[in-house]
Order: structure tokens, then sequence, then C-alpha cells
């Protein structure tokens, strides 16, 4: 089993914790890839930090994982390489019964080191968010394209593979 951490980033600066426990706040900007793509903001809350113990149920190791609702339920579809339209694949219980514009939840359960981009249109179009490796989000209504102020719920609609998380 492997350990994950999940750090979420708010887009009004982030906390740091001190040797002694104590908490400062400290001014950052939106946080980006190398690339200049957007690291996923939390809506209206600080940064915060949890573990996830291991891979999300469901889901396995080498893939990007997501799923139709929060906390991760109604899934997972699965994809281990680039997609240009999650529109091809099928999924009966999403509103216009594919992957495209349903995730809710997500896992990058991969085992490159690798993170995935995920992009609000197909082709690799319109916003995106770097997903680190190892990073889960359970509920996306909870997050953003950086600071686009775009929610990502049920926008996600094409994938890339990616060393500039």
């Amino acid at each position: 089993m492997r350990n994950r951490l999940f750090v979420g980033f708010a887009t009004a600066g982030l906390i740091l914790v001190s040797g002694v426990g104590t908490a400062t706040q400290a001014s950052a900007a939106t946080p980006t890839g190398s690339s200049g793509a957007a690291v996923p903001t939390a809506v209206g809350k600080t940064a915060n930090a949890a573990v996830q113990p291991a891979i999300v149920s469901g889901c396995s190791a080498s893939y990007f994982c997501f799923w139709n609702n929060a906390n991760y339920n109604d899934g997972p579809g699965k994809v281990s390489g680039n997609n240009l339209n999650w529109g091809y694949f099928q999924h009966i219980t999403c509103p216009n019964g594919s992957w495209g514009g349903c995730a809710s939840s997500l896992d990058n359960a991969g085992t490159s080191g690798m993170g995935v981009y995920v992009f609000s249109g197909a082709d690799w179009g319109g916003y995106d968010a770097c997903i680190a490796d190892n990073a889960t989000y359970s509920n996306l209504a909870g997050w953003n394209y950086g600071a686009s102020g775009v929610n990502m719920n049920d926008t996600i609609w094409s994938n890339k593979w990616t060393w500039d998380c």
C-alpha cells in the first residue's frame, strides 16, 4: 500500500506549518505547472492537507480514474493514455451517456510519476488543470480550474499525461 499526500492550494494564499506546529499565512499566486497549466484551486477554502492511504477502491495502479459522483461513487472510468474526447467512453448513468462532462471524483494512480492535465473541452481545449501523481479529489464541486473561477465538477472532456505538474 502506498501513502498519498493531497495538498489543495487556495487562490488567496497558502498555509505553511513551522517546525513547532504553529501555522502562518503566506502570500502566494495561483500555483501552475512549469508549462503554465493551472493547479486546481479550492473553492472558498484555505489550503488543506489530507492523507489518502491507498489507491481509491476500484481504481488500479497505472491508471487515471474518475467517478460520476462525489466520494468515488459510480465508476470508475479508467484511462492510461492521452484522450482527446471522453465523449467516446460510454457510461450509461452519466447525463449524456458518456464520461464527457461527467467526472465528479478523480484519482491519479499512475506509476510513472507523471501528472495528468484535464481539460474542460474536447481536443485538449478550454480550461485546464494539472492533477499531480498520486493526487485524489473526492468532490470536484469544491475545485476550480486554477484562478479561472470555472468549476471542475462535471466539466472534464479530455486528458493528457505530463511531467509539468
